[in-house]
């Protein structure tokens, strides 16, 4: 049977992001043009409390009550208590204003947070400030999240223009991923024949580096265009009033479609 671990991993990423966007939108009370700071929020909860020793540990990342909150954005959370606090920003482009607000002590209680771009231009901006004399104390740290996922996800959701940029990087880290689960189940795979006689050593190999590069590519392939494929529905869907789920659908079809017709022309090749 083909062999469909990436794009597998491709059309599991779109399913998260559908889940992502949609939860983002609800949360903001409609389709907010600014939904990618909520899309953050939502990612940084996710990933405080899919952290490894934070399942062994029972930590858990919580959305704050408001979506507007002054202070906190995400707490986390461990055995009921609250063990941190941080307040996002995903605003490189408004990013005079973060600084200014940092320094007049918006956010002195709390751990200032901001996507990648967000923290560089946080800190250049700080820089500058210095040379005029003026001193900011607060410090701003990454969430490790790109603004270009959380514009992307946003409009995969409500629509809007996606950076030919944006796409490449999601189809290379979908790719990274895809191309390291299908290797290793074809590790795992071929190791028993191997074990059993069934082949050699030569086509061991073989076998391993021909699922590695196919569920790359295919992975790759399926992320770049549920990433396309779903900012265009979510953009023909905004003048009427389709369930919100609808764009994501559609962008995990497009996923399952390209990355499987992508897989299967890989693999003729070696027919």
């Amino acid at each position: 049977m083909e062999k469909r671990t990436g794009t597998a991993a491709a059309a599991s990423r779109s399913a998260y992001e559908a889940k992502v966007g949609t939860e983002a939108v609800l949360r903001s009370g409609g389709k907010n043009p600014q939904l990618k700071g909520v899309v953050h929020e939502i990612l940084y909860r996710d990933s405080i409390t899919m952290d490894p020793k934070n399942l062994v540990s029972g930590t858990k990342g919580v959305l704050s009550k408001s979506a507007t909150a002054i202070r906190d954005d995400v707490l986390t959370m461990r055995g009921g208590s609250v063990v941190g606090r941080a307040q996002l920003k995903d605003t490189v482009s408004g990013i005079e204003k973060t600084v200014r607000q940092a320094a007049d002590g918006k956010y002195a209680r709390t751990s200032l947070m901001g996507t990648k771009e967000t923290v560089k231009a946080y800190n250049e901006a700080v820089a500058r400030m210095a040379k005029n004399g003026t001193t900011v104390t607060q410090k701003m740290t990454s969430t490790g999240i790109s603004s270009a996922d959380t514009s992307r996800i946003a409009a995969q959701t409500i629509g809007g223009a996606v950076k030919a940029s944006s796409v490449a990087k999601a189809a290379l880290s979908s790719s990274g991923a895809g191309a390291v689960i299908s290797g290793g189940i074809e590790a795992v795979a071929s190791g028993v024949k191997l074990a059993k006689g069934e082949i050699d050593g030569e086509e061991f190999v073989g076998n391993v580096a021909k699922e590695t590069v196919g569920g790359g590519l295919s992975a790759a392939a399926g992320t770049a265009a549920a990433t396309v494929v779903g900012a265009g529905a979510a953009a023909a869907l905004s003048a009427v009033s389709a369930p919100l789920w609808v764009p994501g659908a559609v962008a995990v079809g497009a996923a399952v479609a390209v990355g499987s017709g992508i897989k299967a022309l890989w693999d003729s090749l070696w027919d």
